[in-house]
């Protein structure tokens, strides 16, 4: 990733003109964009700009929107799985309290539409491209909502089917990377390739998403930076769960359903190893390895038709990184 456009970003959340008071407010918002993920999603909205034939810094206030819209929605989530940590330290939740996280959150949304304020006053763009991009960012918000919503319910379910499960992720995480890509493409004048951008976004997201959930079970943790297997400790409906719980008997079956209804004693260690033997049993493990590659095939064939430059190089590359990443 161009080390010069992630100092960009980094330079642009820093000047954010954020109040002093109330700190309860503010300095949570500080501390959650302060926590230094990769910022995947911003830098794809510049990427998008420069394929689109714009200048990549036409995009920064876009990229500065999805980034806090994103951050916003992680400090939402945790309060919802009651997460201790994130990114290495302490949730907003704990380190103040869940009214300050839900508050302050809620100020995080609204700067985020703030940041899109800036292509209308200014009259960067026209109307219809004004439209198209507060449109985008509206429905991804939406989605995001959805997927978050969908999760919480299919972690109630005993039987999840797997277009549940995509219609899930899509939300959680393929909405956002896909408005990335959206916004971008509406900045640099190019609405006529907004669809395949986003598509490209959305698979783009389903792939990262899968690819986590597979490194959950197969990555050491010292390189994955999680718990190895703790989504099968939560009892998570991933792929891996769903295809192998289909097809398990139904004494494989009550084995697997320990993850709701097992005491911590009974979740431990061999537990996992069991349930991931089933998964290779099954063949599971080989079954969303292909997916996932099949997924890439699509997002390369995607990029392949946009025009020759070094920004499409650059979204190359960065698919290069993401497809062999192991953490």
């Amino acid at each position: 990733m161009n080390k010069n456009w992630l100092e960009d970003i980094e330079k642009a959340i820093q000047q954010l003109d954020l109040p002093i008071e109330p700190s309860s407010l503010y300095e949570p918002f500080r501390y959650t964009m302060g926590m230094r993920g990769k910022r995947i999603r911003p830098y794809l909205t510049l990427l998008a700009c420069g394929i689109a034939k714009g200048h990549h810094a036409k995009a920064i206030h876009a990229a500065l929107a999805i980034e806090i819209l994103h951050n916003f929605t992680l400090v939402h989530d945790d309060i919802m799985d009651e997460a201790e940590t994130r990114r290495g330290i302490a949730c907003v939740h704990k380190k103040w309290d869940s009214n300050v996280a839900i508050l302050s959150g809620d100020v995080m949304y609204v700067y985020a539409f703030q940041q899109l304020m800036h292509y209308g006053k200014n009259k960067n763009i026209d109307y219809a491209a004004y439209y198209a991009l507060m449109d985008v960012f509206i429905r991804a918000t939406i989605k995001v909502c959805d997927g978050q919503a969908l999760d919480m319910e299919l972690m109630q379910r005993k039987k999840v089917q797997v277009d549940q499960y995509i219609e899930m992720i899509e939300g959680k995480t393929g909405a956002l990377i896909s408005a990335a890509l959206g916004l971008g493409v509406i900045i640099g004048g190019r609405l006529e390739l907004l669809t395949n951008m986003q598509e490209l976004g959305m698979l783009m997201g389903v792939a990262f998403q899968m690819q986590d959930d597979l490194l959950d079970v197969t990555a050491e943790p010292e390189n994955f930076g999680k718990k190895k297997a703790g989504d099968i400790l939560e009892g998570k409906k991933t792929y891996l769960w769903i295809r192998t719980y289909e097809q398990c008997n139904t004494n494989e079956q009550i084995l697997m359903d320990l993850a709701y209804t097992g005491t911590k004693a009974q979740l431990n260690d061999e537990y996992v190893a069991s349930v991931i033997e089933l998964m290779h049993k099954y063949r599971v493990i080989d079954e969303i390895s292909d997916l996932i590659n099949n997924k890439y095939e699509q997002i390369y064939d995607i990029i392949r038709e946009f025009e020759h430059s070094d920004y499409r190089n650059e979204l190359h590359r960065l698919v290069d990184y993401l497809m062999s990443r192991n953490k």
